[in-house]
């Protein structure tokens, strides 16, 4: 074989060489590249993740603007201007700020029990729920689904002591848990701690309405094939929940704000004024005798044959109908306590709920609903129309009339703040309070990671639209 020439051996040793540098440059480019797209990219999420985070914040503080419009609707120049109950035209999408490429609104909504409208745009009412800390085994069993065994556990799961109901369990059945824990023996905080009482499971409490949005979404209709397990009946089984409160209370005052004078109290003085002095004679000849009276509603149309003064047996009459009833039921009270709780709102409690109060049948808590409908908003301030307007006689009356009450002063809803370009929104749970004066807010629950409860509304869409009824 011929030797090859120099020049070209030459050419031919440094090509390889070259070849490795050329490789290198490559690699070293394509790195390059990468890192360079690698940090576009993380750049650009930087970018996505801020701009994501200011628009949750501008969510939340529209979200706040709508907790701070339920505050003044509930303060007390305003009771008697905004409905509370259910007003579009204030609580729902309302601008908060234009900031050009973004619009942000509230909405405040709360269930209605419709399945056709779902939703209203107002707040519930806590009096119109029964008080969890404050009901009897016998109010827990009127509701749906609630049995002994489920009504004596939760009365052994918030008393003090560690004897167990016939039906019930005390703190030695949750320590046989796979993970034990020391139960309350005292009252519920919130309503969903009721998860933590023997039997009380999410189907209980939540029924078919596993995202709390108060509608029959396709997953709520379906039957088994999608959580949550449901029936498929066309209708929503919001389970216990919309029922319950653990909230309700009201200050023990006169509509002057006066202490009320206890009945059976010698040493609690009588009003001077309002009352008929046959009433007042009625009231000093109990006390004379050591007769209780107990509840002011038990003077309706009441007559009683006592001693007067000097001994003599003589009948007292009372002096209360439906004009005075009113009255009666300011002034006077059964009890010195400064707060009365657990009492339930004849004026917006549903029939479920009405049904919980003893003498209340499911006719008769029908009736009451039916009857309210058209009732004047002035006669919705206390329990008397149940009588004068001879939806239940005075027996009747003076039996049911301690367990109820004609105000609420807790009220619940969720308010929604959101921008309808962006799709950003939070969501929350509250609670107010207005038995003490100014709203407080004493319950505040991040709802946002639930979904969206609805479509975002667009309120230019709805003004042209002309759209006003409830999704």
């Amino acid at each position: 074989m011929i030797p090859a020439p120099a020049k070209a051996r030459k050419r031919r040793v440094w090509a390889k060489p070259r070849a490795f540098i050329l490789v290198g440059v490559l690699i070293v480019v394509m790195l390059a590249s990468m890192i360079a797209i690698s940090l576009l990219f993380q750049m650009r999420a930087a970018e996505e993740s801020t701009s994501a985070g200011m628009g949750g914040a501008r969510a939340r503080a529209a979200a706040m603007a709508g907790i701070r419009k339920v505050i003044q609707a509930l303060s007390t120049n305003n009771l008697e201007v905004i409905d509370w109950r259910d007003n579009p035209d204030q609580f729902r999408a309302q601008l908060v700020f234009d900031e050009g490429s973004e619009r942000w609104h509230f909405t405040v909504f709360t269930g209605s029990g419709d399945l056709d409208a779902p939703i209203r745009h107002g707040l519930s009412d806590e009096a119109g729920k029964l008080n969890l800390n404050r009901a009897t085994e016998d109010s827990l069993n009127a509701l749906p689904q609630v049995e002994p065994t489920l009504s004596q556990a939760l009365l052994d799961f918030i008393d003090e002591d560690n004897v167990p109901n016939p039906e019930g369990a005390e703190q030695a059945y949750y320590d046989t848990l796979t993970r034990p824990y020391k139960i309350h023996n005292g009252p519920l905080v919130t309503v969903d701690e009721l998860l933590l009482v023997r039997g009380f499971t999410k189907s209980v409490l939540f029924g078919e309405d596993a995202n709390l949005n108060f509608r029959l979404d396709g997953n709520e209709d379906d039957g088994e094939a999608r959580f949550p397990p449901d029936n498929a009946n066309g209708a929503l089984n919001a389970g216990l929940r919309p029922f319950l409160t653990v909230s309700s209370y009201e200050p023990n005052v006169t509509s002057n704000g006066l202490a009320r004078t206890v009945l059976d109290n010698a040493s609690s003085a009588l009003p001077t004024n309002g009352l008929p002095e046959a009433t007042l004679e009625f009231i000093r000849a109990a006390r004379r005798n050591k007769e209780t009276i107990g509840h002011p509603a038990a003077l309706l149309e009441a007559t009683k044959t006592m001693k007067d003064e000097q001994g003599k047996e003589r009948e007292y009459v009372s002096g209360i109908g439906a004009e005075e009833l009113s009255v009666a039921l300011d002034l006077l009270s059964n009890t010195n306590a400064t707060e009365l709780f657990g009492l339930i709102n004849v004026n917006s409690a549903s029939a479920t709920v009405l049904q919980t109060v003893p003498g209340i049948d499911e006719p008769l808590a029908e009736a009451i609903v039916s009857a309210r409908a058209g009732l004047p908003q002035e006669l919705q301030e206390t329990t008397v129309w149940l009588f004068s307007e001879n939806v239940v006689d005075a027996e009747l009356f003076r039996e049911i009339a301690p367990r109820l009450t004609g105000k609420g002063y807790q009220y619940s809803f969720r308010v929604i703040g959101y921008g309808v370009n962006s799709g950003q929104f939070r969501m929350f749970e509250v609670m107010l309070d207005a038995a003490r004066g100014e709203p407080e807010v004493i319950y505040l629950r991040d709802m946002t990671r639930l979904g969206l409860p609805f479509p975002l509304e667009n309120p230019d869409e709805l003004a042209v639209s002309g759209l006003d009824d409830d999704f």
